[in-house]
């Protein structure tokens, strides 16, 4: 089978497709054969070294894919083999083939190809920790949303308007009307003006009771300064470290 190894940290060019024997499912294991994996902000910053829960390199990285199943291990149901599925595999997950304990598949909706399936489980399980576990969102309350066209930003749209929140987003003014016809109530333009100013007078000076913030950095504290009293602040990300050479160090700090 083939897999892309992030041989060192660095760019791009230290990602290698290698060759590596045949994995097999253990006990309580399924084998999938991969479709479509998922690729992360974690694993770019996994790929710079930037990302403490990655593995130590040389590394597979891939926290999702989708695929069909095809064989299974000792106490697993016969009936599995050849069924697409959705797996979370923390790791791995960019080869040809996975092993995964089986409580850790799903069965992948016919409506959805694999591509899309494999793109919903790290962006959809960040977003209702952030919105529903640790931020509590409740029907009528306000959530600001930072980089809302993202994956995570999507996700944590479409789960605040199952909540019954009222959502405002942060985005580029080309994605305003995708976003709107999405369910997003206010979509702010943060590359061309103040993005603050703009929330505070949406929200009569009230600001929001929910911000999630993915970018770090001095970023963090402006969103801060976005909430209400009692609000809470999401922070699920540092892109800003992210950015090539010093900068993006020292934008962190």
């Amino acid at each position: 089978m083939r897999q892309i190894v992030t041989t060192r940290n660095g760019g791009v060019e230290v990602l290698k497709v290698e060759e590596k024997p045949d994995l097999r499912p253990g006990p309580g294991e399924v084998l999938v054969r991969v479709k479509a994996a998922g690729l992360n902000f974690a694993d770019i910053l996994a790929r710079q070294g930037l990302y403490p829960d990655a593995p130590k390199k040389p590394c597979v990285m891939g926290y999702e894919v989708s695929g069909l199943i095809e064989s299974i291990g000792e106490g697993v149901d016969q009936n599995l083999i050849g069924k697409a599925v959705v797996a979370l595999t923390r790791f791995g997950g960019q080869s040809e083939l996975v092993t995964v304990a089986s409580n850790q598949i799903f069965e992948k909706p016919a409506a959805l190809s694999f591509e899309k399936a494999a793109a919903i489980p790290v962006n959809y399980l960040t977003a209702y920790a952030l919105l529903a576990v640790m931020g509590s969102l409740q029907p009528g309350e306000a959530v600001l949303i930072h980089n809302a066209g993202g994956g995570v930003g999507l996700a944590a749209l479409d789960i605040a308007k199952r909540l019954s929140a009222k959502t405002y987003g942060t985005a580029s003014p080309s994605k305003h009307e995708f976003l709107r016809a999405r369910g997003l109530d206010h979509p702010i333009d943060y590359r061309n003006q103040d993005w603050l100013p703009v929330l505070l007078k949406l929200t009569e000076n009230r600001g929001v009771e929910l911000a999630i913030d993915p970018i770090g950095g001095g970023h963090w504290k402006k969103s801060y300064e976005a909430l209400r009293s009692t609000g809470r602040l999401g922070m699920f990300g540092v892109s800003t470290a992210s950015a090539n050479g010093l900068s993006g160090k020292l934008g962190m700090l």
